[in-house]
């Protein structure tokens, strides 16, 4: 298990390098001799080579999973959650529904309070990148995080984990490395740590609910989008360049996550406990490992 977990890790490393050393900086010393989008200052620039460079990476990673499913696991990636049948999309619509609510109850609850002044709509947080190119910088990014995180986190690690050791120890594990991956994130904290642990509970229950990886990558998607570029909350630590919603984050961090987001808060951590209860409940006959009959 731990040689099979290391490999691919390497190997996605490497996959993963290749966008970045082929395109991305040969196009980065283009842009610098003003021969590449010559009008684009750093900020903007930065955003639009991330989105062409977002989706590559993430194919990266998902070949590295399904490279390491074939060669080290000798397993059909079905066995990872992925199958792209009916219930794929099902679950894909289900697990973003989910998280979209979710994120609305940490507003709805917060913005009750008094913790929320909204202070505007269709804020720009970053001088000289228009909002179009914020936006989709930003539905860029979360897509793609959610897809590659889920691939590789409740994917092929919680796969491995499970078969190692046992169901528990597997959500566990792979919640904490979920959790300890974040930690360099600006302004991470031992709340920040305990709140993305349970969420990736929630993430790897959805999976283990319903025997689909699309689950958790639909709530991871609509987690971070809701959380970021529609109610303008930060996003693991990290504002983003605009949100539909803009807001000034009241109350205690302790409640609230503060700067690094709903995670870190005591609400955002009853939002994971509520999604954990709802898809349980959802799914309490069919609560089940990912296994041949997926």
């Amino acid at each position: 298990m731990l040689w099979r977990i290391v490999l691919q890790a390497l190997l996605m490393i490497g996959l993963g390098a290749l966008p970045i050393l082929l395109i991305a900086e040969p196009l980065t010393a283009l842009h610098r001799r003003g021969l590449f989008l010559p009008g684009y200052t750093h900020e903007p620039y930065d955003r639009v080579i991330n989105v062409i460079i977002g989706p590559l990476l993430t194919a990266a990673v998902i070949a590295s999973v399904m490279l390491a499913a074939r060669w080290l696991d000798h397993r059909p990636m079905r066995d990872f959650g992925v199958l792209l049948d009916r219930a794929w999309w099902r679950n894909l619509a289900l697990g973003f529904g989910l998280g979209a609510l979710l994120m609305l109850f940490v507003f709805v609850t917060e913005w009750a309070a008094g913790w929320i002044e909204i202070t505007g709509t269709s804020i720009v947080n970053i001088a000289g990148v228009s909002l179009a190119l914020s936006l989709t910088f930003s539905l860029v990014k979360v897509v793609c995080v959610g897809i590659y995180e889920e691939f590789v986190a409740r994917g092929y690690q919680l796969r491995n984990l499970i078969d190692g050791i046992n169901v528990p120890a597997g959500v566990a594990i792979s919640s904490a490395i979920f959790a300890l991956l974040h930690l360099t994130n600006d302004n991470a904290s031992a709340m920040s740590s305990i709140g993305l642990f349970i969420n990736g509970i929630l993430f790897a229950v959805a999976v283990l609910a319903t025997g689909r990886l699309s689950t958790s990558i639909g709530l991871h998607i609509a987690w971070n989008l809701f959380q970021g570029a529609i109610l303008g909350f930060p996003v693991s630590g990290d504002k983003e360049g605009a949100s539909l919603i803009g807001i000034r984050q009241l109350g205690p961090d302790l409640v609230t996550g503060g700067a690094f987001g709903p995670e870190a808060g005591l609400i955002g951590v009853a939002a994971s406990l509520i999604g954990i209860v709802v898809i349980a409940s959802l799914n309490r006959r069919h609560l089940r490992l990912l296994d041949h009959r997926v």
